[in-house]
C-alpha cells in the first residue's frame, strides 16, 4: 500500500528553508541596490551613509545564509537575485540620481517582508529564526528611518 501522508515535519523543514532563501535573494538584492547607490553617488557624505547601509545588510544576509544551514538547507540566493530584483520594491526610477529615496523605498519594502518572516518563523514555531527576524527588521528600520530623513 502506498503511502500519501505527507511526512509534516518535513514539510515544515522544507517550508521554514524557502522561507530563509526567500529574505536571503532579498537581503542579496537589497545588499546590490545598496552598492548601486554608493557606486552613482559623488557626494562623499552619500557614499558613506550607503557603505554603511551595505555593510548591514551583508551581516543580515550573512545571518539568514548560516541560519538557512543551521536548518539543514543550502543557503542560496543566486537564483532568483541574478535575473531580477526579486520582492524588493524596486522603483522605476531606480537609474536615477535620487539614490536615497529610492533604496529608504526597498528598505521600507524589506521590512516589511522581514516582519512577515516573523511572523512565518512563529507559526512554524521556529523561534530562533523569528527572532533573527526581529533584529533585523529593528536593523533595517533604523536604516530605513535615515534614509527617509535625507
Amino acid at each position: 500500500m502506498l503511502n500519501t501522508r505527507s511526512d509534516n515535519s518535513s514539510e515544515r523543514g522544507h517550508r521554514l528553508i524557502k522561507l530563509c532563501n526567500d529574505r536571503l535573494a532579498d537581503a542579496v538584492d537589497l545588499q546590490l541596490q545598496c552598492k548601486h547607490a554608493f557606486w552613482n553617488t559623488t557626494a562623499l557624505e552619500m557614499k558613506q551613509l550607503f557603505d554603511q547601509a551595505n555593510k548591514s545588510v551583508g551581516v543580515y544576509a550573512d545571518r539568514i545564509a548560516e541560519r538557512v544551514v543551521e536548518i539543514g538547507g543550502v543557503a542560496n540566493s543566486t537564483e532568483r537575485v541574478v535575473p531580477t530584483w526579486s520582492h524588493l520594491l524596486c522603483a522605476s526610477d531606480a537609474l536615477c540620481r535620487n539614490h536615497a529615496s529610492t533604496l529608504a523605498s526597498t528598505l521600507g519594502s524589506f521590512a516589511e517582508l522581514t516582519r512577515q518572516a516573523i511572523d512565518a518563523s512563529n507559526e512554524f514555531s521556529d523561534f530562533a529564526s523569528a527572532d533573527m527576524f526581529s533584529e533585523i527588521a529593528d536593523g533595517v528600520d533604523k536604516w530605513h528611518r535615515t534614509l527617509v530623513a535625507v
